[in-house]
């Protein structure tokens, strides 16, 4: 056994490595027999990408990944309902309009922000289009490039701090709250598994429509991330709990709801937190608050979970 099939197999959790790695092994084997380096390579990195799964439920058959497919159209209108529309008084829509007007006759520094800002309005309406005509796998792949334009976003933000002007500590944290929808949003896409049967067709784009109509309305109730329309009061608790208290419906099969939660929480976490940290006046006096409603959400779940009525069949994918 190769070094690469061994450190791939380590991935897989024990009792399933007991019990297939002799075939997985001899797949692999039939597989890369008389190929080069770079395609064993691939192989092994597929064969350890699945193990990563099976360790973290992220299958079609597992809870945790069935739940992510079924929030997958979600997710991807969400992070379309993030973007900024002409004529709406967004912020964020000044800064699109001074990359668009820039073009490329900018420094090659400058450029690469502006294209960021620029591909987190494009990118997110071609995620949604391939959301809703079914193409997974072209989801995975811009759910990725999301990921990458935020971070390249944060990245610029980082560096301001450090600049011949350097900026304030509060905008930065400010800037990555207001982009981490882009970054949660899009890993949990590019992490979701994908397979022939996971396309619904018309059922899919009514969600993708759904999901947008949710992230327009959530960035409208948080005051469109406007540093002058900073929350208070109850509602950043509300926007905070709502999702995780939906997500509590996977207990029990009911993946729809738990789906709306799984699309919302990446759009409401980071800015209620935001919130609630300069209300409660730091990070050390909000860490109770935080631990006893994660507690109290892990306890609610498996209690649910474990209260079945006789005879219950599993829900469908969709509950």
């Amino acid at each position: 056994m190769n070094l690469a099939l061994r450190t791939a197999l380590a991935l897989y959790p024990a009792r399933y490595r007991r019990d297939r790695g002799a075939e997985l092994a001899e797949v692999f084997a039939d597989t890369t027999a008389g190929s080069g380096r770079l395609a064993t390579a691939r192989e092994a990195l597929d064969l350890a990408g699945y193990g990563l799964r099976l360790r973290t439920g992220l299958t079609e058959t597992a809870l945790p990944g069935r739940l992510l497919v079924a929030a997958a159209p979600l997710l991807a209108g969400a992070l379309l309902g993030l973007g900024t529309l002409p004529g709406t008084g967004d912020w964020r829509e000044f800064g699109i309009t001074d990359a668009a007007r820039a073009g490329t006759a900018v420094p090659w520094a400058r450029l690469v922000e502006n294209l960021a800002v620029l591909g987190l309005v494009v990118v997110p309406l071609l995620l949604a289009a391939a959301a809703a005509f079914g193409a997974w796998r072209a989801v995975r792949l811009l759910g990725a490039v999301v990921v990458l334009l935020g971070a390249v976003r944060i990245g610029y933000a980082a560096l301001d701090l450090f600049g011949p002007k350097p900026g304030s500590g509060w905008f930065f944290l400010y800037s990555a709250v207001v982009l981490m929808p882009y970054l949660l949003g899009g890993l949990l896409l590019a992490l979701a598994p994908t397979g022939p049967g996971d396309s619904r067709g018309r059922a899919d784009r009514l969600l993708v429509l759904a999901g947008a109509a949710a992230g327009f309305a959530v960035t409208r109730a948080q005051g469109s991330y406007d540093t002058r329309y900073l929350m208070d009061g109850w509602w950043p608790v509300a926007l905070l709990l709502l999702p995780p208290l939906l997500m509590l419906f996977a207990a029990r099969d009911r993946l729809l709801p738990a789906a709306f939660g799984v699309a919302l929480l990446p759009l409401t976490a980071g800015f209620s937190l935001f919130s609630l940290w300069e209300q409660l006046g730091g990070v050390w006096r909000a860490a109770p608050y935080a631990f006893g409603t994660a507690l109290a959400l892990l306890l609610a779940f498996r209690l649910l979970g474990s209260v079945r009525p006789a005879g219950r069949q599993v829900a469908p994918r969709l509950g």
